[in-house]
């Protein structure tokens, strides 16, 4: 196994843990009714960030980016509407 597999790999573990993360959050805002740790700047940053590795899983082909960044969009999304749902109260 050669150094892109392993990276491949890891990056693939890791991807799952922050989709898992963003779930989390997401069913912690609606069970708790309050987004007061969020600010729209971690939700600006988080859909910039899965938009951009949408973009490249799409440049070079790779499908576990692609699907990784396609389930974590509509997570953020729900934090987003959360976010503003729940913000300050």
């Amino acid at each position: 196994m050669n150094w892109l597999e392993i990276s491949r790999i890891i990056t693939i573990f890791a991807s799952i843990g922050i989709t898992i993360g963003i779930y989390t959050q997401v069913i912690k805002i609606f069970k708790t009714k309050s987004a007061n740790d969020f600010t729209i700047v971690l939700i600006g940053a988080l859909v910039f960030n899965e938009l951009a590795w949408l973009n490249y899983g799409l440049a070079l082909h790779e499908w576990p980016i692609i699907l990784i960044a396609a389930c974590n969009l509509p997570g953020i999304f729900l934090t987003f509407f959360g976010y503003i749902k729940y913000r300050n109260k």
